[in-house]
């Protein structure tokens, strides 16, 4: 475990110590074995000392730069050329990576490996496989992530894989509907959670994850306006955008639960800190954003509709661009790392056998009519193909005999 400053080095031994004596307590595993795993544990602040480990995984900061000069330096460490190098990244390019930071010999051996939060509790785990992975690296991946108790699902490489990038859309919506006034904080989670049956709403998971990850990646994509010069982000030019969500948490300062306040307050006295309280000052900022004279208030199916259905949508994409093979994955993904309510099937199996095709693309055409410059919005031509067949994606990837082939790179 390599960390370069001790302090944060001594606060993840102390985690992995503490996480050990639950497992203990629990009956997961024995004193021995946890014993054992701390006998095996070797913490540094220095890099060199991954020179001849086989396997390493980089976890820091999603920022490509801070990555990619971690792999640069990892490149001269570690003495075996074959040894898999590995990231944690949740949206960023690994064929950037690979590329920029590796040099050719070892690109075979590089891949991503991203665990979802928190990594010990959470059984997902999507193996993003990019142009130079070997084929044999995908499946010792595919192995490994079976052998510490994970659930595995290959994917391709583009920005957010395949959980994160379906979770863009309904996220951006999700905040639209406040500043469009057509939905409250509140409103929405109890549609999400109360009604569609997520672990947790929307604005809840952004909390607890923290929104500043979220203002983060919008900046890296040249979203964000500059809080100093005020220019607007280069590439938010011809998008449907609310910097309602960036002044939270630039202005505001309300990152989450880890800062007592996000899109909602929290108390240390009620439910230890975690459950969301209305927030007079969210309310206010949001009143900045709507119109005076707001439309009517969505209904929960209609708050569902507007923000799941791009979301659905998306993975339609994902699938037509070969990022995933099949849309079983895609449900295993929402199933396992995104809280979505196991009795609904996954989200494709939700919009074969619930939503109905046809009523999906009627919707998604709807929408894309009413706001053209949210291209999320915009149906996919696998959906559309699937509706003029009359039948449902699963069935079309029967009918079509798709066998697995070499996951694709959008980046």
């Amino acid at each position: 475990l390599v960390d370069i400053f001790e302090g944060a080095l001594k606060k993840g031994v102390a985690f992995i110590n503490k996480t050990l004596a639950g497992n203990v307590r629990k009956g997961r595993i024995n004193e021995n074995q946890a014993k054992q795993i701390q006998a095996n544990l070797k913490p540094s602040t220095s890099l060199a000392a991954f020179s001849d480990c086989q396997l390493i995984v980089e976890a820091v900061v999603e920022r490509m730069d801070v990555k990619k000069k971690i792999f640069g330096q990892l490149d001269t460490i570690v003495k075996s050329t074959t040894a898999i190098l590995l990231s944690n990244t949740s949206t960023l390019s690994i064929d950037e990576m690979a590329t920029e930071a590796l040099n050719a010999a070892r690109r075979p051996y590089f891949a991503g490996w991203h665990f979802f939060s928190p990594a010990h509790i959470m059984q997902l785990v999507e193996i993003v496989v990019g142009k130079h992975t070997s084929d044999e690296t995908a499946s010792i991946l595919q192995s490994l992530t079976k052998r510490i108790g994970k659930i595995g699902v290959l994917c391709g490489n583009c920005d957010g894989f395949i959980g994160n990038r379906m979770l863009n859309p309904y996220s951006t919506e999700s905040t639209l509907l406040l500043s469009d006034g057509v939905a409250t904080v509140q409103s929405v989670d109890k549609a999400i959670q109360k009604v569609h049956g997520f672990t947790m709403g929307c604005f809840q998971m952004g909390d607890l994850a923290g929104n500043d990850i979220g203002y983060f990646i919008r900046k890296a994509r040249g979203l964000v306006r500059d809080p100093k010069t005020h220019v607007v982000g280069s590439n938010r030019s011809s998008m449907r955008y609310t910097e309602l969500g960036d002044d939270l948490v630039s202005e505001l300062g309300r990152l989450g639960q880890k800062t007592m306040k996000g899109w909602y307050d929290y108390d240390p006295k009620v439910g230890k800190g975690r459950k969301g309280l209305p927030s007079k000052e969210v309310t206010e900022l949001i009143a900045r954003y709507t119109p005076q004279k707001p439309p009517q208030i969505l209904t929960s199916k209609e708050i569902i509709e507007r923000i799941v259905f791009p979301l659905v949508n998306e993975a339609f994409k994902i699938l037509e661009e070969g990022i995933s093979s099949k849309p079983s994955d895609i449900d295993v993904v929402y199933l396992f790392g995104y809280g979505w309510p196991a009795w609904r099937g996954g989200p494709m199996y939700w919009a074969d056998n619930d939503v109905g095709l046809p009523y999906l693309l009627q919707k998604l055409e709807g929408f894309y009519k009413a706001f053209p410059r949210s291209k999320y919005f915009e149906p996919s031509s696998l959906l559309k193909e699937c509706v003029a067949m009359n039948i449902t994606v699963h069935e079309y990837y029967k009918k079509r005999n798709h066998k697995k082939t070499k996951l694709h790179s959008k980046l």
